[in-house]
């Protein structure tokens, strides 16, 4: 029996640490390259990652990965495009009692008509690439990981369009130059604020209590799922949400990439300071 699992790593592309599917301890990329090296599949991600953009494509990804029946299942795509229009491989995938069996992995070579409904009606099947299977427990838990991948880049995406929103909405004197994006538990839920201030000292979290800035929206609310969280992991989001946001925003530049010092941190707890390096 295969081993699977889905690890946080770079791919030959996304510099970024992304989950991977492997088995046996290698990446599914880089075992179809080592069959087919002139073939470019080097490189290709999982489209399990939350990186499809069209809801339909989602949704076909997902139900057939979760489908109970024998199903052909896009598993990997180009990390450009992020669809299925773009190189995909298929697997079909056999579910019986405590085995999940990958029969075969071939390269998608539908046309346009009825796409992406169609995806997988038409394989070129890679006969170097041998079956794999799996024991079900494992497998349901690097379906499960992605899944949860996937709720935690929600949670990026709220903070990610309220500091859109703040920065297009507000005009902030330049003497504010340090941020906190405090967080606090309530019955319901984690929630985010933002505060300004034109002092700071990394020696002395009370400069937080500076506040000369407060947004109109100063307020966020992370959605009752994050009340399932421990107080540390919503600290890692908040902070890697906003980290990503400042990479992904490089023009115009907003108020986060002007800013001296830029901190999160829980009421009456540590700030940790947010790197803004691009």
């Amino acid at each position: 029996m295969n081993k699977i699992e889905a690890i946080y790593e770079r791919s030959e592309y996304v510099l970024e640490p992304h989950l991977v599917i492997k088995v046996d301890g290698i990446s599914i990329d880089e075992i179809l390259h080592k069959e087919y090296p002139d073939r470019l599949f080097l490189g290709l991600v999982p489209t399990l990652l939350d990186w499809i953009e069209d809801p339909e494509e989602r949704k076909i990804v997902w139900d057939r990965i979760e489908n109970e029946s024998k199903s052909i299942v896009p598993i990997l795509m180009c990390p450009d495009d992020c669809d299925l229009w773009c190189t995909v491989i298929n697997v079909e995938v056999e579910k019986s009692n405590d085995i999940v069996r990958w029969n075969k992995l071939g390269v998608d070579q539908c046309n346009s008509d009825n796409m992406p409904f169609s995806i997988g009606s038409n394989v070129e099947w890679l006969n170097r690439i041998g079956a794999f299977e799996f024991n079900s427990i494992e497998y349901a838990e690097v379906i499960g990981k992605f899944k949860e991948e996937i709720r935690k880049d929600e949670i990026k995406i709220l903070i990610q369009s309220w500091m859109n929103r703040i920065d297009t909405s507000e005009t902030i004197n330049r003497k504010i130059i340090a941020f906190n994006f405090g967080i606090f538990k309530s019955e319901e839920a984690y929630t985010v604020y933002l505060i300004g201030s034109s002092k700071y000292d990394i020696n002395d979290d009370d400069w937080s209590c500076n506040v000369e800035f407060e947004p109109k929206e100063k307020y966020l609310s992370l959605g009752k799922h994050s009340s399932n969280r421990s107080w540390q992991e919503i600290a890692s989001i908040v902070k890697s949400g906003v980290e990503e946001f400042i990479r992904s925003r490089l023009s115009p530049l907003t108020f986060l990439h002007t800013a001296e010092y830029l901190t999160v941190g829980f009421d009456e707890g540590e700030l940790v300071k947010i790197e803004k390096s691009t």
